[in-house]
C-alpha cells in the first residue's frame, strides 16, 4: 500500500525524541509498504535553538513544513491553518507519489487536516486517537464540535484502548466504524535485563529504593504528586530512596525548585529526554515504574515497563486498567497523594520478601505485530471504499 502519515507527534528536526511510538510505527509500516510523512514543526519552535546533539538521521520521505497558527486563538479552527501549512509539502509528495490511504494521529488538527488531503487524493481516511483528544479537548463544547466533524467524516477511527473506543462511541461514531489496536514494543530495546548491570550503568546502588517517571513534564502528566509523595518515602526509606525523572517539559525549572523546597536534592534526579536505549536501561534499574497522569490513553510507558518486567503503580485513568494484572501492578486514584505513597510502599516491600510470580494478563505485541494489525485495518478501509465507490481493489 502507499500510506500517507500525518501527525505533528512525531519526530521532527527541532523535537526529535517527541512522538516515538508514531516513528516507530512508521518505521514497522514502511517494511511492506510506501510511506510519506507529514510531521509540521510548529513555527514557535522554528525560533527555538536547536540544543547539541539533538538532531537525528531523518528519511528523505519525511516532510517538516513549518506549521503557522495564532498561539492560543481560534483553535476551532487550527485545522485550517495546519492545510495551509502543510499544502506546500502535499504538492511536493504529489509528484511521485499517490496514496491509497491516508492516515491522521490526533483528531484535531491533524485528523482533520488528514481528511482534506484525503479528498484531495480520492482515497479515505482513517484517523488515530491516543488519548487527550478524545478524553479532554472535547470538554470545550466548541472543541467537541469540530472533533464530531472528523469523526463523522473519517473511513475509520483507530484508537489504543477500549476506554476510548467508549468515549468516541459517546461522540457520534459508529461502533463498527472503530477499531482497537493496543501499541506495540520495540522488544529488541525493551526487555527484561539483570537489575545490577543496569543499576551500575545508571550511577544507583545495590540496596537503592529505585522509583521510575517517565513522560512530559506538563500538568496533565501531574509531576508534583510524585515530588510530593516522594518527602513521605524518604521518611520511610531514607537516603536509599532514589527517583529517577525522565523527559522534559514546561514545568521543568518549577519542579526543580520544589525538589529543593523538598529537600529532596539528594534523591530526585532529572534526567532529561532519554534516547529509548538509556530509557531502557532505566526501566530495568527500577523496582517500580510511577505513573501519575490525571489522563491517558495507554501510556507507552507503562507497556515498555511491562515488557522490562517491572511493575507500576499508576493513576487508574484511560485505558490503564485494561493493561495492568491484579497481584503484579497496583491502580490508585486521580491525585490521591496517600494511595499513592501507601502504593509504591507495599509494592516495593511485597517484592523484597516475595518476588512477584504471577503471570501478567496483558503483554504488548513486537512492532510488527501492530504493524500488521494496522494493515488489517488499512486493507479493511479501502475493500470497504473500493466497493461503495465501485472501484477496483
Amino acid at each position: 500500500m502507499n500510506i500517507l502519515y500525518i501527525a505533528t507527534t512525531y519526530p521532527t528536526p527541532t523535537s526529535p525524541r517527541q512522538g516515538m511510538f508514531n516513528r516507530h510505527l512508521v518505521d514497522a509500516l514502511r517494511a511492506g509498504n510506501e510511506v510519506r510523512v507529514i510531521a509540521p514543526v510548529p513555527w514557535l519552535e522554528r525560533l527555538r535553538p536547536l540544543r547539541p546533539g539533538s538532531t537525528q538521521a531523518e528519511s528523505p520521505h519525511d516532510y517538516h513544513p513549518t506549521y503557522v497558527y495564532p498561539p492560543k486563538l481560534m483553535r476551532s479552527r487550527y485545522d485550517e491553518f495546519y492545510w495551509q501549512s502543510i499544502l506546500p509539502a502535499l504538492k511536493q509528495i504529489e509528484k511521485s507519489f499517490a496514496p491509497d490511504l491516508v492516515m491522521g494521529y490526533w483528531l484535531h488538527p491533524d485528523g482533520s487536516a488528514a481528511q482534506r488531503a484525503a479528498w484531495h487524493f480520492d482515497c479515505p481516511c482513517v484517523v488515530f486517537s491516543g488519548g487527550s483528544d478524545l478524553r479532554l479537548l472535547p470538554r470545550n463544547s466548541v472543541r467537541r464540535r469540530v472533533i464530531r466533524k472528523v469523526l463523522a467524516d473519517a473511513d475509520r477511527l483507530v484508537v489504543v484502548s477500549g476506554d476510548l473506543a467508549a468515549r468516541a462511541i459517546d461522540l457520534g461514531m459508529p461502533a463498527d466504524k472503530i477499531d482497537v489496536v493496543y501499541r506495540g514494543v520495540d522488544q529488541e530495546c525493551f526487555h527484561p535485563r539483570p537489575r545490577c548491570q543496569a543499576r551500575v550503568a545508571c550511577g544507583l546502588p545495590d540496596d537503592a529504593i529505585a522509583l521510575l517517571w517517565s513522560g512530559r513534564l506538563e500538568p496533565v502528566k501531574n509531576p508534583t504528586l510524585l515530588l510530593r509523595a516522594a518527602q513521605h518515602w524518604r521518611q520511610h526509606w531514607g537516603d536509599r530512596l532514589q527517583i529517577m525523572i525522565a523527559g522534559d517539559g514546561s514545568m521543568r525549572k518549577d519542579l526543580i525548585k520544589l525538589r529543593s523546597q523538598l529537600n529532596l536534592d539528594s534523591c530526585v534526579r532529572f534526567e532529561g529526554n532519554l534516547s529509548q536505549q538509556e530509557l531502557a536501561v532505566r526501566y530495568n534499574a527500577a523496582d517500580v515504574m510511577v505513573l501519575t497522569s490525571h489522563s491517558e490513553g495507554v501510556p507507552n510507558v507503562l507497556l515498555e515497563s511491562i515488557a522490562c518486567g517491572v511493575p507500576f503503580v499508576a493513576t487508574d485513568v484511560g485505558g490503564v486498567s485494561e493493561i495492568a494484572t491484579l497481584g503484579v501492578d497496583r491502580l490508585i486514584a486521580d491525585n490521591d497523594r496517600d494511595q499513592l505513597i501507601d502504593a509504591v510502599v507495599r509494592q516495593v516491600e511485597q517484592q523484597a520478601v516475595i518476588p512477584s510470580e504471577v503471570p501478567r494478563a496483558f503483554v504488548p505485541d513486537g512492532l510488527p505485530e501492530m504493524a500488521a494489525r494496522f494493515e488489517a485495518v488499512f486493507r479493511r478501509t479501502l475493500a470497504n471504499w473500493n466497493s461503495k465507490f465501485g472501484k477496483a481493489g
